[in-house]
């Protein structure tokens, strides 16, 4: 007969932790809406029934995550998390998962020609237009190496941002923090200007014309570039990103 299972006593979450929680949970409930100002520290800990500076550890923890802000630097108000903050949250825990540059390619390959095809049905006029302009910059810096990555990844993201799909430009967030550095290495390695911006004209054009087929195929067919790149370039595609991507590309504050 087994051994009876033996269950240690159980933890208790320090009050600031419960604390944040709670407020999160609010905010997330709908409960307190973005916009809307936050009790005062002082209120806050009154309603608690804690000091206020375990309500100050709360609250950093919720401004670290990016969903409370200050008003006038003073009062406490919700906030949208934006990308750049979710991108560092979940960029820090992929890189303690050792994730590669393949696993990240393998995203990526999924998420731009999506970007791709639903920017054809939602981009506006303005984007359209700011994708043209783009391209412009494209052939002025095609053979500047760092102003040629500074196009191509703004590119990606204004391709992504015509989506208006909050969902995808969430997802893509690590990308921006991890995978899209490499870029940098490919691009002074083989100077792949004119590939990059062929490409970027036919994901434009089918933009354009609503052609999310075209579209979906050119956005396809520009990652797989991307991979043969890495691969002529030897730069460790199978290896994990913390041991290739240059520390103030991912410890950035």
């Amino acid at each position: 007969m087994s051994q009876p299972v033996s269950f240690g006593p159980l933890a208790h979450q320090p009050a600031y932790r419960l604390i944040s929680e709670k407020i999160r949970h609010a905010i997330i409930s709908g409960d307190i809406q973005a916009g809307e100002l936050l009790p005062t520290e002082t209120n806050l800990a009154e309603q608690f029934g804690v000091t206020r500076s375990t309500v100050r550890e709360a609250i950093r923890l919720l401004e670290h995550v990016g969903i409370l802000g200050r008003a006038d630097r003073k009062r406490l108000v919700v906030t949208l998390p934006g990308t750049e903050a979710v991108g560092r949250s979940v960029s820090a825990a992929m890189l303690m998962h050792q994730v590669t540059f393949e696993e990240l390619w393998q995203v990526a390959m999924g998420l731009e020609p999506l970007a791709g095809k639903l920017a054809c049905l939602s981009a506006t006029d303005v984007e359209k237009q700011l994708l043209a302009d783009n391209l412009t910059r494209t052939r002025e810096v095609i053979d500047d190496h760092d102003a040629l990555l500074e196009v191509e990844i703004d590119f990606h993201n204004l391709v992504a941002a015509a989506t208006h799909n909050h969902a995808l430009l969430l997802a893509r967030a690590p990308l921006n923090e991890l995978f899209y550095p490499a870029w940098g290495a490919i691009i002074r390695a083989l100077s792949p200007g004119e590939p990059i911006l062929v490409a970027h004209r036919h994901v434009y054009d089918a933009i354009c014309a609503g052609d999310q087929e075209k579209a979906e195929e050119w956005m396809q067919k520009h990652m797989r570039d991307f991979r043969r790149g890495i691969e002529m370039g030897k730069l460790g595609f199978g290896k994990p990103v913390q041991d290739q991507v240059p520390p103030p590309y991912w410890n950035k504050e």
